[in-house]
């Protein structure tokens, strides 16, 4: 069994507070791109094997895809084993959600294979125990997250815009960029005007200049070469924004012939690029 797990881009993201747990409640507009990694699960007779094509990653419970099938089959008390490979491609620490798509493919994928049924709710709860972003994941499209993540509400499709997602090469902790944060923030940003106009099938043109990410106030002075991506794509006339906490930004843009011109650009630095679109 073969499977592909999206990356994601947040177009929306406020910190609303800090919860007593030390968590932050937010509010996120996330959309799933077609940058994916890739699965292949194979039946075994008994336990879970996992290995991963990135030999930087953990391939023990630290892996969410990993701790995720441990989780999945204590849950369902099979006896059944699987054998999981990761191919990775989503980079790790690039506020892409890659890990948390991995965990969500594993849980479809081995609920497939065992030939297991869990209520929707079910799968939720065991997703969000696992990472913030696995139940969006779960669900995939384009989607409102509270809470701190798991509080979803389906949008209509951004299916097929287009956006260039641009890494500079380096991680960053999710942990650090939240602890970095100062409040009282400064005045919050209101969700409902984007996703007013994402629901009325409005152009990137109406709802790229409403994109915000409070997490760039922590970030952006630390990793300067994250803002001299995003004046790029300024200096071109193209909307950016970090998605989650960095360190990947992307670009509203709808033509791959304009994001190849764009490409040539941001390699001269080394950083990475992939043209997407968003998916259902």
């Amino acid at each position: 069994m073969k499977l592909l797990a999206p990356a994601k881009i947040n177009l929306f993201l406020e910190v609303k507070n800090k919860r007593k747990d030390g968590y932050h409640n937010l509010e996120s507009l996330m959309q799933a791109v077609s940058l994916y990694d890739k699965l292949t699960i194979k039946p075994k007779r008994h336990g879970i094997t996992f290995r991963c094509s990135d030999k930087n990653l953990p391939a023990d419970e630290k892996n969410l895809a990993y701790k995720a099938a441990i989780t999945l089959k204590n849950k369902l008390n099979v006896n059944k084993g699987a054998d999981i490979y990761l191919e990775k491609n989503i980079p790790a620490g690039a506020g892409l959600g890659g890990g948390s798509s991995d965990a969500a493919a594993v849980i479809k994928g081995l609920l497939h294979l065992w030939k297991r049924k869990l209520s929707k709710s079910m799968v939720l709860a065991l997703a969000k125990k696992l990472g913030a972003d696995v139940p969006f994941f779960i669900m995939g499209g384009t989607a409102v997250a509270r809470g701190i993540g798991e509080k979803l509400k389906k949008l209509k499709s951004l299916k097929d815009t287009g956006f260039l997602l641009v890494n500079p090469g380096f991680g960053i902790s999710t942990k650090e960029v939240y602890n970095s944060l100062r409040f009282p923030l400064t005045r919050k940003q209101k969700i409902n005007r984007i996703t007013k106009q994402l629901n009325a099938s409005a152009p990137s043109k109406k709802w790229g200049g409403m994109m915000f990410n409070r997490l760039e106030e922590a970030v952006l002075p630390k990793h300067p070469e994250i803002g001299r991506i995003k004046a790029i794509f300024t200096s071109y006339g193209y909307y950016s924004l970090m998605s989650g906490s960095g360190s990947t930004v992307f670009g509203v843009i709808e033509s791959k012939k304009h994001a190849g011109k764009l490409e040539r650009q941001f390699k001269k630095y080394g950083w990475k690029c992939w043209f997407v679109k968003a998916i259902e």
